[in-house]
């Protein structure tokens, strides 16, 4: 009979953190939730730069990223592995790269998965790692905007056509409202293609303010 797997994904806003909020990480997961039943606990962390890849394993693991510059780091993973037999296990993942910070849980039938999952995201809270900010808030409401563009363009055509035949002034605000919120998204695609941004660090040496929207 095939093991039966079960997996929790949560993708956070990508941001720059420091060096040390990666050892307290690793820090904290080495005695991570003591009460399980583990037949085995293992952490690693893996690190990879241009032409560079680093693993190291253990409660130094936080160091992998030691060898590498970190304005060329493009990924570092922390792995958790939680063993109950040589069949059931359950693996925790804090991935951080340029474009996002992704927390992943799979479980194989050990039943320990959910409160995994949900105890890791209170400990990327507490650690500053998950962004629950104004900017993240931000950030949402933008790429909604992006995804209904076409809608809200299509509305604001429909209301400035009421404005055409009653000429309330209201109608036309809110035409005009529509319009911008619905050509936002395009606006700031042409700005980055003219003017790429600036890669920023996942990690640096001392605590980094959070990345400026959008």
């Amino acid at each position: 009979m095939p093991n039966v797997r079960t997996q929790c994904r949560e993708a956070y806003t990508p941001r720059t953190i420091s060096k040390a909020v990666l050892k307290a990480l690793v820090e904290a997961l080495v005695d991570f939730k003591p009460g399980l039943p583990t037949t085995s606990r293992k952490i690693k962390a893996r690190a990879i730069s241009a032409g560079k890849s680093t693993e190291l394993e253990g409660p130094e693991c936080w160091k992998v990223t030691d060898p590498h510059s970190l304005a060329e780091l493009e990924n570092v993973r922390v792995e958790l592995l939680l063993a109950s037999t040589d069949h059931r296990k359950c693996e925790l993942h804090v991935e951080f790269r340029s474009g996002q910070i992704l927390l992943s849980v799979s479980d194989i039938e050990t039943s320990w998965g959910k409160s995994v999952f949900e105890d890791t995201r209170v400990l990327l809270s507490e650690l500053g790692i998950s962004s629950k900010g104004f900017n993240a808030r931000l950030r949402k409401a933008y790429g909604l905007l992006d995804i209904f563009q076409n809608v809200l363009l299509a509305l604001a055509m429909a209301v400035f056509a009421v404005w055409l035949t009653g000429r309330r002034t209201i109608y036309l605000y809110a035409s005009l409202a529509l319009f911008v919120a619905g050509v936002m998204p395009a606006l700031t695609r042409s700005y980055h293609f003219f003017s790429p941004p600036r890669k920023t660090p996942i990690f640096q040496e001392t605590v980094a303010k959070a990345r400026n929207f959008p």
